[in-house]
């Protein structure tokens, strides 16, 4: 009796936070029913839920309908009956704790009521919801947390060796703590391109020591894009051996040197362009240009790209097919700045694939340089989503149905990612079968990358703010608001004073870079629409 109190009261407090009727509606609702108007399993891996899930049960002869037994950690359980087996557990979420373990039974019935046959059974965590208010605040505001970040990786000697230099990093400046900072060059060297060139465009003292970073970090992508004549020339490389590599990246790019990755020479591409619009050299545009030539000739009949290539011939290295959400952006970015309209009908293609694919299958599937491709389903990520999302409320921002959608991919994003306390009571549970470790040192409010690497990481929380900003934007709703607030504290609490941000919000260090970043420009982001 006890714990049905708590869990009454624990839901008695999510519908008094300021906006009961949403969080009721919204606490209620599964994401992306299975079965629904032919909605494949695609939770099929998935362990961590913030909403009433459906399952891929099996429908059974004779049953006239389906029995749910679902238990918590204490052994108290709740029953509900169905029509089929594929409904949610709305019924009886309110009842449950607000986090646990839960284990559900769904049994088929005859006419009589009498169990045929068991149809199904899972386990999963219920996750906690979001409850505004009752997280720790910060000591520092967004814009100074932003800006503290960028000046520590302009002070880092790897960078300054990578990009200033004009020297191969030396290998004894390598670790196992910066070592991805070398290895992946397309990545690395976008992310520091973008972000220089908006301190470069400002009046600030480091604006001229931005822009010098920037130049260097062209030239170091430059110096590894393939030249004319080539498969694939103007992309430039995905992977660079190094000296100082330990096993697990130099595996990686040892394995994969031949390839090019589609994700990134789009992002090297941008680069250049937010580059450009800063110094006009016409060399980056016509680098950027040249990048969105290839990409058309590589465009498939169904309007997307392979998601590896081979560099020797431009062939395709795997089945897998790019989630091609960023492209759009970037080819609607070359037509306003060509006029040339096989951008924009390339773009066009490109999102009938996600309208027919992604956006209809939800096979949100995590494309990482440092990850294999996977079968459907498999490594989910929210990255994809997300950026689907945005797209969204930015193309269609008064059309009532692709809100709706943009605001699914959202919960779907939160269902899946986003922790606002810390799971599984801090320990790894072997009904996690998920690429979860150190989940006992896990610092939360976090959000986790993938399906292969759930974990907190500092990046996916600034993809979670830019996201909910969208949303924010386009919908006025003061919850996607404070998400995104309550995201960028806990950002700026991980962010130490010298401007130091971990990657993994666990015990365990690895810098990327390229996510510290991220983050950086997230914050930046949030301060400007809401003034902290």
């Amino acid at each position: 009796m006890k714990r049905n109190r708590i869990a009454v009261m624990a839901f008695a407090f999510i519908a008094s936070l300021g906006a009961s009727a949403e969080i009721d509606e919204d606490y209620f609702r599964p994401v992306r029913p299975i079965g629904v108007d032919g909605q494949a399993a695609w939770n099929v891996r998935s362990v961590f839920f913030m909403y009433p899930p459906t399952f891929d049960f099996k429908r059974c002869d004779g049953a006239e309908s389906y029995r749910f037994t679902v238990k918590d950690e204490g052994g108290i359980e709740r029953t509900f009956t169905g029509k089929t087996p594929n409904v949610s557990l709305a019924p009886v979420w309110k009842d449950l704790p607000l986090s646990g373990w839960m284990d559900v039974r769904c049994e088929a019935l005859n006419a009589q009521g009498a169990v045929i046959v068991k149809a199904g059974e899972r386990s999963f965590w219920k996750q906690a919801p979001f409850r505004p208010g009752t997280y720790p605040k910060p000591k520092r505001s967004a814009d100074e947390t932003s800006k503290r970040i960028a000046r520590y990786i302009m002070s880092l000697p790897i960078v300054k060796a990578n990009y200033l230099s004009g020297k191969p990093v030396p290998k004894e400046m390598v670790n196992v703590t910066n070592q991805v900072f070398v290895a992946y060059p397309s990545k690395m060297g976008a992310a520091v391109v973008s972000a220089m060139a908006k301190i470069a465009c400002g009046d600030t003292d480091e604006a001229e020591v931005a822009l010098r970073f920037a130049e260097g970090a062209v030239k170091k992508l430059m110096s590894v894009t393939e030249p004319e004549g080539k498969a694939l020339a103007g992309f430039p490389r995905t992977y660079e051996a190094h000296e100082g590599l330990s096993k697990y990246p130099e595996r990686t790019v040892r394995l994969n040197s031949g390839k090019i990755m589609l994700v990134y020479p789009r992002a090297v591409a941008n680069a250049y362009l937010d580059l450009y619009e800063v110094t006009k050299d016409d060399k980056l545009k016509a680098a950027a240009v040249k990048i969105a030539d290839m990409y058309l000739k590589l465009q498939g009949e169904d309007g997307s790209w392979p998601l590896n290539v081979w560099i020797e011939n431009g062939r395709s290295v795997e089945n897998n097919r790019l989630v091609p959400v960023h492209m759009l952006g970037f080819l609607e970015r070359t037509y306003k700045l060509t006029g040339e309209c096989k951008y924009r009908d390339a773009a066009d293609r490109a999102f009938a694939y996600v309208e027919k694919g992604p956006l209809k299958s939800w096979n949100w599937e995590g494309q990482f340089e440092d990850v294999s491709p996977t079968e459907p389903y498999r490594n989910l990520t929210k990255y994809d989503a997300c950026d689907t999302a945005m797209y969204l409320v930015r193309r269609f921002p008064n059309d009532k149905r692709r809100l709706q959608e943009a605001r699914e991919l959202v919960r779907f994003a939160e269902d899946q990612f986003v922790c606002w306390e810390r799971p599984m009571h801090g320990i790894k549970d072997p009904r996690c079968k998920m690429g979860t470790w150190g989940c006992e040192s896990w610092r939360c409010p976090a959000v986790l990358e993938q399906y292969n690497c759930y974990v907190p990481i500092d990046s996916s929380a600034a993809k979670m703010i830019s996201t909910w900003l969208a949303m924010y934007r386009a919908t006025n709703n003061p919850l996607d608001l404070e998400r995104a607030r309550t995201l960028g504290e806990a950002i700026i609490r991980e962010t130490h004073d010298n401007g130091y941000l971990p990657t993994f919000w666990m015990n365990m260090r690895e810098d990327w870079l390229n996510c510290m970043l991220a983050s950086a420009s997230a914050l930046a982001a949030f301060a400007e629409i809401s003034g902290d």
